[in-house]
């Protein structure tokens, strides 16, 4: 209970925080080329150099394997949502599929996790966040497009996220840590991303037309699906996984039970899919998960 007050306290935190994003966007000093540019910014320099000072801690072989069984749970995770995606839209609905399998664990889960277990779980989080740039841009777009020559292992070789994992590893092996100001840097450019995350939140919300938003019933089943059925899935599978790994359970289920990425309306604006409700879903997703998170970590309690 007291890890779900405290996930709210962070949530609610996080959504004043997406305010000046609102503000900005509404008044006009920010607009969707700019918020496209501190978008960028996040994915190629904050949230890599905050994986990469997340991994900047002693070495040892309990975190070693910990951070393996993350990899192994994540996969998991990822094959999960995409067979549940299949078994609740049979029928080819790209947008519905993609909003179950793949949730903001970047934008709002680092965050999170920071603010609850502290920066260095999201050490943890690494592997579920290099898994979704690796399946976004081979299943996911592919999903979204109904074409699989859009499948893009450049993307994801050059992807800044990827890469960020594979240079902490190094970081985590290494006897001798990088030299203490080169890392306190990395580290003051990792702390930015929750600040800019939510300001480009905010300015996503300030986009979307709420009267539609709280008045489509489709986009509440999908949000339903993604906040509740597939976290509640996970909890239950979790159970078997050793209290040891206690830690590697909560960053995981946080990730599992954030609202929908917000590359969903980006992939559908690509292919013509309806933008529009793919932010739709991404809005009311991201407003419910202030509920929705907490009780999902009230369950895991009570399960685990």
């Amino acid at each position: 209970m007291e890890s779900a007050i405290t996930l709210f306290y962070q949530i609610v935190k996080m959504f004043i925080m997406m305010t000046p994003g609102y503000i900005l966007y509404k008044n006009k000093t920010l607009n969707d080329d700019t918020t496209s540019r501190l978008s960028s910014m996040l994915l190629m320099v904050t949230t890599p150099c905050m994986i990469a000072s997340s991994f900047n801690q002693a070495y040892s072989t309990e975190k070693l394997i910990g951070l393996l069984v993350s990899f192994g749970l994540s996969l998991v995770i990822y094959l999960l949502n995409i067979v549940i995606s299949n078994v609740m839209y049979p029928k080819h609905k790209s947008i519905e599929k993609f909003s179950l399998i793949f949730s903001n664990a970047g934008f709002l889960g680092i965050p999170l996790v920071t603010g609850l277990l502290g920066v260095e779980a999201v050490f943890y989080l690494a592997p579920f966040i290099a898994l979704f740039y690796v399946i976004v841009w081979t299943y996911g777009i592919v999903l979204m497009s109904g074409d699989k020559k859009t499948a893009s292992i450049k993307k994801v070789t050059t992807n800044p996220c990827v890469w960020a994992v594979g240079i902490g590893l190094v970081i985590f092996l290494m006897p001798v840590k990088p030299f203490t100001p080169v890392m306190e840097a990395v580290s003051t450019l990792g702390a930015m991303t929750t600040p800019l995350a939510m300001i480009i939140l905010g300015a996503y919300m300030a986009k979307t037309n709420l009267l539609k938003l709280f008045t489509n019933l489709k986009v509440y089943q999908v949000s339903l699906y993604r906040l509740i059925l597939c976290p509640v899935i996970m909890i239950f599978l979790f159970k078997f996984v050793p209290a040891s790994y206690s830690e590697v359970r909560m960053v995981l289920l946080i990730a599992a039970s954030a609202p929908v990425a917000v590359i969903c309306p980006i992939f559908a604006q690509m292919f013509d899919k309806g933008t529009d409700y793919g932010s739709q879903i991404v809005c009311l997703s991201t407003i419910l998960c202030l509920v929705s998170m907490p009780a999902m970590l009230i369950v895991a309690s009570y399960i685990w």
